[in-house]
């Protein structure tokens, strides 16, 4: 296999938006090269989409063609080599020379590309010249829901976060141990307790953490530290009946059941069948009883399930720009049509969800979003339109009207959580 048409082949995967790149550079099937060269391909196309719109910027600066009028494996080459030239450690005319080889066998294009990447060796830019859309590589839309949502101060601060590595956490299944910390830190892992989240850790050295005894007979989870908040907010208590309505791949799930040690009933669903299958692997492997699981959209009402639960987590599909420093497509591809139509999706599933509570349940609606769209002004339309009185949530010590956690704060990602009561 050549390393450079691996590139090609996971990226255009990714512009023809197959699915987020964290999962496609974690599935994709890599055949017989070693770990070293995986690992290449993995941060070349991290590299490559998150700096997308500043790297295509560069070739168009060197290049006598418009870019969108390129063959599109002829651009994909420019971009992986400019990514390699820029921000990789490879010498220069080692980039070019296999470029040029590749162009050669696939297009027609070997002299101009050989032109163009020697343009880029030599190129010396004033990146403080450059408008937000091209140094932090978002899309006009999405930057301008960004400012309608935010100051500029804290715009700048999560332009900039989106290039943060995250912070590797993990949280601990009490159904089954109670010594992690010590147990792993054994191991020789480096763990620290989480800032706000009990039996959380994270962990500085996280590689080769997957192949523990722990981590396969499910003693703790991976898991971003603002996802654990979910099941606290909620509240389960024993013989309780809950639902995960948009529940894969289950860990809020065994979260709940953790709470009240598999002592209420929980209805995993997802409208993904095969997501089922990775639920009740999540489920198995953690020790989590009592689920029964269902497979509808829910943006359908479910008659047989009206006034039948206590407590619903409605953990919604949503832009996910709250986890763009994960899968950074998104800040290239999210436009202000496809909130609209999340947003849609979201105030439907709610709206089931309000009939399928029981007088006096509680309701947590969360996101992974960053955008007002998706979350004060869905609170709002909660509150005004259904029967869901908002509450405020106990965090840090303080009453809030919803948790709102960012990208840029230590141990967490994007992510927004309010809590309701129906009337």
């Amino acid at each position: 296999m050549n390393i450079r048409n691996e590139i090609i082949n996971i990226t255009n995967s990714i512009n023809n938006k197959s699915g987020y790149s964290s999962e496609l550079l974690k599935t994709y099937d890599y055949g017989d090269l070693d770990k070293r060269d995986i690992a290449y391909i993995k941060r070349c196309v991290f590299t490559e989409i998150e700096n997308r719109f500043f790297i295509d910027y560069v070739i168009s600066k060197c290049s006598d063609l418009e870019l969108n009028k390129l063959d599109k494996i002829v651009l994909e080459i420019l971009r992986m080599a400019t990514t390699e030239i820029l921000f990789m450690k490879t010498a220069d005319y080692a980039v070019v020379d296999e470029a040029v080889e590749l162009a050669n066998n696939l297009t027609h294009y070997k002299d101009y590309v050989n032109a163009v990447l020697r343009e880029v060796c030599r190129i010396n830019l004033d990146e403080e010249d450059l408008g937000d859309e091209v140094k932090f590589s978002i899309n006009k839309e999405l930057l301008k829901m960004l400012n309608k949502s935010y100051s500029k101060k804290t715009v700048k601060k999560l332009l900039k976060s989106f290039f943060y590595k995250s912070d590797f956490v993990i949280k601990q299944n009490k159904l089954k141990e109670n010594n992690l910390k010590t147990n792993l830190e054994n191991q020789g892992f480096v763990l620290e307790e989480h800032p706000f989240l009990k039996d959380s850790f994270i962990v500085r050295n996280p590689e080769s953490i997957i192949d523990t005894n722990e981590f396969k007979e499910g003693k703790f989870i991976i898991q971003d530290g603002s996802c654990s908040l979910c099941a606290e907010v909620l509240e389960p208590v024993e013989n309780s009946i809950v639902l995960d309505i948009c529940a894969a791949p289950g860990s809020k799930s065994c979260n709940i059941q953790e709470i009240t040690n598999n002592q209420s009933i929980i209805y995993c669903n997802d409208i993904n069948e095969n997501k089922i299958y990775r639920i009740k692997e999540n489920v198995n492997k953690c020790g989590v009883e009592n689920v029964q699981y269902m497979n509808f959209d829910a943006t359908i009402l479910q008659e047989d399930l009206i006034n039948k639960f206590d407590r619903i987590l409605v953990d919604a599909p949503c832009s996910a720009t709250g986890v763009i420093n994960k899968n950074p497509e998104i800040k290239l591809f999210r436009t202000k049509k496809d909130v609209e139509d999340l947003v849609g999706i979201q105030r439907k599933i709610l709206e089931n969800c309000e009939k399928y509570l029981k007088k006096g349940g509680i309701l947590v609606y969360s996101t992974c979003s960053l955008l007002k769209e998706e979350n004060e002004e869905n609170v709002d339309y909660i509150e005004n339109k259904l029967n869901l009185k908002r509450e405020d949530i106990d965090f840090y010590g303080d009453k809030n009207e919803f948790i709102k956690l960012m990208p840029f704060q230590k141990g967490t990602q994007g992510f927004f959580i309010s809590k309701f009561v129906k009337d």
